[in-house]
């Protein structure tokens, strides 16, 4: 996925109240049976993916800070009157279309997860959005996905990783384990040493842990057998190994200042950050004048394999089989095209392909000459 801009006044994140309108109501008797234990409504606030809970209580703040601003009570629960207020507001700040509509999703979120599934209705701030979302598209800005990167341009990004910095050997790992394991900038900062085990002196097996597809928590195994990256890889375990830091349980991915020293873990004992991957590899991509580094992000690492099969004349259906990181096949297919035109082929195939490439303005007769 891309990175977000910053909604205005989210650096002016305040807590929002609920505001005392009137004298109180009488008490009402609740049955213990709908009501949730302490520990149970905090395991419920903390659920599901931390990226996704982090990205929703920013936006939603962002969102509680401006009804405060309005005289207006963000709840939950939120009125419907309120939410379609915010995007309108949004749309007059010029706030791209991703944004709003991660935003309405945000609120709604947090409502459910306060006990007000469905809150609030959408439908009109909804409208609002849509009308938002042509108007951005028709005068050219629309949302731009990244660029993949294939084995041709990851080459050229490995060659811009000076093997003698600590951080060049990392940044060849990185980049390696991005491209074979298909990894969104999120899995890779979330790597841990002992998800990579080297079950022969030819072979790799990682585990990916964190993919939005994974129903389990054994995560997802990838075997990888290029020469390249296990030499990288072997020299980046040597590398933390050599300042003590080779311990399963520690990240993969790791932070190094300016002086090539090796940065510790978080408190959180996390390495590189999301934020942090997509960073290095933008950075990559400019450093090795790639042709398209201004459109690429970590992303582009996860849609190169498919973009590669997809050059070689596999279909979406089985470059979706081959591995298996995809549900569906619309976004493998918009790779797949893109491996297509970029060997320069044409990207539709068969009988249509063939009926189509017999048009040509310069082609001759044979019946003329």
């Amino acid at each position: 996925m891309s990175n977000l801009p910053a909604i205005p006044d989210a650096d002016e994140i305040v807590t929002a109240e609920l505001i005392d309108t009137g004298p109180a109501l009488p008490a009402v008797v609740e049955d213990i049976n709908h009501r949730l234990t302490p520990a149970a409504e905090r395991a419920l606030a903390n659920s599901g993916r931390a990226n996704t809970r982090e990205t929703y209580e920013a936006r939603f703040k962002a969102f509680s800070n401006w009804c405060l601003k309005e005289g207006r009570t963000p709840g939950p629960p939120t009125t419907a009157a309120n939410l379609t207020s915010y995007v309108t507001e949004l749309v007059e700040r010029d706030i791209d279309p991703g944004t709003i509509r991660l935003t309405v999703a945000a609120i709604r979120h947090m409502n459910a997860r306060a006990g007000f599934e469905q809150h609030p209705d959408q439908a009109p701030a909804l409208k609002v959005y849509q009308d938002h979302r042509h108007a951005w598209q028709a005068s050219g800005r629309g949302q731009r996905s990244s660029a993949p990167v294939d084995l041709e341009r990851l080459r050229q990004m490995l060659d811009a990783c000076r093997a003698e910095t600590s951080d060049g050997r990392r940044d060849r790992v990185l980049l390696l384990l991005g491209y074979y394991m298909r990894a969104r900038a999120s899995e890779l900062s979330r790597l841990r040493i002992g998800d990579l085990d080297f079950v022969s002196s030819d072979l790799l097996v990682a585990i990916k842990r964190v993919s939005k597809n994974d129903k389990s928590d054994t995560g997802r195994e990838y075997e990888i057998d290029d020469p390249a990256c296990l030499a990288a890889v072997r020299t980046w375990l040597d590398d933390l190994n050599g300042h003590g830091q080779g311990g399963r349980h520690l990240p993969l991915l790791r932070g190094i200042d300016q002086w090539g020293n090796l940065q510790p873990p978080s408190p959180k004992g996390w390495g590189l950050s999301r934020q942090s991957v997509n960073a290095i590899v933008k950075r990559v991509a400019r450093e090795a004048s790639l042709d398209v580094a201004d459109d690429v992000t970590a992303h582009g690492l996860r849609a190169g394999v498919p973009t590669d099969l997809g050059a070689q004349g596999y279909s979406a259906g089985e470059i979706k089989e081959i591995t298996g990181d995809w549900s569906g096949t619309d976004m493998v297919e918009k790779y797949r095209k893109i491996g297509r035109r970029r060997a320069g082929k044409r990207s539709d195939d068969g009988r249509r392909a063939d009926a189509l490439s017999m048009l040509r303005v310069d082609s001759t007769n044979e019946g003329d000459q």
